[in-house]
């Protein structure tokens, strides 16, 4: 591996993480700062470019808010296997797997496919497809389509 290969899988994963918490914490402009300009977050309805994410992503509808006691709108998410594989200097193809935890316990889980472009020193997500590929019977986002 050399060292610019180094870098970028260093700087995508960076990404991944940073993505994830901005989602976890309900911090719009950061989650939507993790995709290009011009970024696709296909959920069926695509929402392209920074502003429709971030608008999607402040929608009350995304991730249940707090109710009784403060834990119902409770989530975590934790990325588990992930292969990057750069297509060319500029580009990679990665699919990272993840798992949800809520109030409810293991809410649900699935992988991302993204597509990460480089823009200058950092790697942003171009398009994110998520797939769903199990959802627990007391999960927050059961009967939401995901």
């Amino acid at each position: 591996m050399t060292e610019a290969e180094r870098l970028a899988r260093a700087a995508i994963e960076k990404t991944l993480a940073a993505c994830t918490q901005a989602g976890d914490a309900r911090k719009a402009e950061a989650y939507a700062g993790c995709f290009t300009e011009d970024g696709v977050l296909d959920l069926g309805e695509r929402m392209v470019g920074r502003e429709a994410i971030r608008k999607w992503m402040t929608a009350p509808s995304v991730i249940p808010q707090p109710g009784d006691g403060g834990q119902r709108g409770y989530v975590s998410h934790h990325l588990t296997t992930c292969r990057i594989e750069l297509t060319s200097s500029a580009a990679a193809t990665v699919r990272t797997y993840w798992l949800v935890i809520s109030a409810a316990g293991l809410d649900h889980s699935g992988y991302y496919d993204d597509q990460f472009v480089a823009v200058g020193d950092d790697w942003l997500i171009a398009y994110r497809r998520p797939r769903t590929l199990w959802v627990g019977p007391d999960s927050l986002v059961a009967g939401k389509g995901r």
